[in-house]
């Protein structure tokens, strides 16, 4: 699941786009959601251009890729020809191929990925992190990591209601940026400009309502999984402290006085007594005796 900052995909996106596109590897080559697209050229170099290319076959490859040709083009395509004979099988040409592979991607998948810190303003970052967090703590309840809560449809849906949610603020951001440039010293409320400028912000706070709608329902998920977590927790609690109930059962049958406790206790103090009273007696006539030899011999 992704974290608050991690890179957010369209869930239709493969997992080995995925994995080409996440990591350090990958971060020169993403493209901001709002664009514009970077297009790798044989020199090395980028060029910054909205749509088509024309800079060698590694620009063609990367141009015909945003216009919907397939991503699964091969490898080669991409690499300039005089680069294979002159790296074939050293380790420079593997990393450039694997480069050029995330490159390719990164292009064809274009507004399929949103990177919160890039591509999301600052002032919708706090909700997006508090979408990120629910799916967190959604994902990770025990009831969905016992099964005991449909994990494969939480499994199944989370991602694309993350989508949903990065792609709607991503949007939102772009537009507002926009606007903004558009505007530049121009006042929002001139009379020519005044009923547009009103009419796409109200539309700004109905997308901004509405992802805000969104992350509210994750969130009720999380704290409904929460309580239910709870429930169990209280249940497993409950049948292991009933297990318990035969061993203090146990301890019960033994407890009190028994007969022969009884008996033997009485016999103990009736003999201990006698004993008592016989030690007395005793200490009584050792101390009258010395006291009688004691007159005598002051006669």
């Amino acid at each position: 699941m992704n974290g608050g900052s991690a890179i957010v995909f369209d869930p239709e996106v493969g997992d080995d786009v995925r994995r080409a596109l996440t990591g350090p590897a990958a971060e020169g080559l993403l493209i901001p959601y709002r664009g514009p697209v970077q297009v790798p050229t044989a020199a090395g170099r980028n060029m910054a251009t909205p749509v088509g290319w024309g800079i060698g076959v590694s620009g063609l490859a990367a141009g015909l890729a945003v216009l919907g040709t397939s991503v699964q083009w091969t490898l080669n395509i991409i690499i300039p020809v005089s680069l294979c004979g002159a790296v074939v099988g050293t380790g420079e040409y593997v990393e450039r191929r694997k480069t050029a592979r995330r490159a390719k991607f990164a292009i064809a998948c274009h507004r399929r990925y949103v990177r919160p810190g890039t591509d999301i303003d600052a002032a919708f970052l706090p909700l997006w992190n508090r979408a990120a967090a629910a799916a967190e703590q959604i994902a990770a309840a025990e009831v969905v990591v016992a099964d005991r809560i449909d994990s494969a449809q939480v499994t199944a849906l989370l991602p694309h209601r993350l989508w949903e949610i990065a792609e709607r603020l991503a949007r939102l951001t772009e537009a507002r940026d926009r606007q903004r440039e558009i505007l530049g010293g121009a006042a929002p409320d001139d009379p020519d400009l005044a009923v547009t400028v009103t009419q796409q912000r109200a539309a700004q706070d109905l997308a901004a309502a509405d992802a805000i709608r969104r992350v509210e329902r994750l969130e009720e998920i999380a704290g409904l999984l929460a309580q239910a977590d709870l429930a169990v927790g209280r249940e497993t609690v409950a049948n292991a402290l009933a297990d318990l109930n035969a061993i203090h059962a146990e301890l019960l049958a033994g407890a009190g006085e028994t007969e022969a406790d009884a008996d033997l206790t009485e016999r103990v103090r009736i003999e201990a007594q006698a004993v008592i009273d016989q030690a007395h007696t005793t200490a009584r006539q050792a101390l009258g005796s010395g006291d009688e030899e004691g007159r005598r011999g002051t006669r």
